[in-house]
């Protein structure tokens, strides 16, 4: 299992948010119906819900708001998503998939959104959905869930892929200078494309770095 977190520019209440910079939206459930509705139940806080919810009537992904439970600064949303929202909502996706949103909070800067994965493949279909709608994402984490069952290289956060073609990247020479091993050479024995390999190697190249040293590593 893959537990990944994203930064994605994310259309859905993109107006709303805009309207009230100060609001920020949590989470809390999805729900997807027989005859394709999708309803949604978020949390806000913040100051300004006179304008959050003036461009909640705007926004053009929601239907408008139900009020569902008040507080001083706090407010629970039932929304429905309009067909606009239902063609950007990646949470079909998630259903299809087995993966598991476990949350996601929202600003006027964007979405980060929390989910375990059951694999690369998923995580590669993720990718290949919100970039062929355009959506700017950014993967900030990507680590194995680990046991004590799993491989050593899990306490690292790689996957195995990431750790074979680390492995392999080393043995075939594509580290030494002049490099012996190119990366479509290194796509080719593990069946994959020279730019997968690059992101496969990339990624986990990324991952070992961010889990092995840290700020107190650093000489000063």
């Amino acid at each position: 299992m893959l537990l990944t977190t994203f930064r994605i520019d994310y259309p859905i209440l993109r107006t709303a948010l805009a309207h009230a910079p100060d609001i920020e939206i949590t989470w809390e459930r999805s729900d997807l119906t027989g005859d394709g509705t999708q309803q949604l139940l978020v949390w806000a806080d913040g100051p300004a819900f006179g304008t959050f919810e003036a461009g909640l009537e705007a926004d053009p992904t929601v239907k408008p708001p139900v009020r569902v439970v008040e507080f001083d600064e706090q407010r629970l949303y039932q929304l429905e998503l309009t067909p606009e929202g239902r063609r950007a909502s990646v949470y079909p996706t998630v259903v299809e998939t087995g993966a598991i949103l476990q949350d996601a909070t929202a600003t006027e800067k964007g979405w980060d959104i929390r989910a375990a994965l059951p694999d690369e493949e998923t995580l590669d279909q993720y990718h290949a959905f919100f970039t062929g709608r355009d959506f700017d994402v950014e993967l900030k984490q990507l680590y194995e869930d680990w046991s004590p069952n799993h491989s050593s290289q899990s306490r690292f956060g790689l996957t195995d892929r990431q750790h074979e073609i680390l492995v392999a990247a080393v043995d075939e020479g594509y580290l030494d200078i002049p490099r012996s091993c190119s990366l479509a050479e290194l796509g080719t024995q593990f069946d994959i494309s020279s730019n997968a390999a690059s992101e496969r190697f990339r990624r986990g190249s990324k991952t070992l770095i961010e889990n092995t040293l840290s700020p107190d590593d650093q000489p000063t």
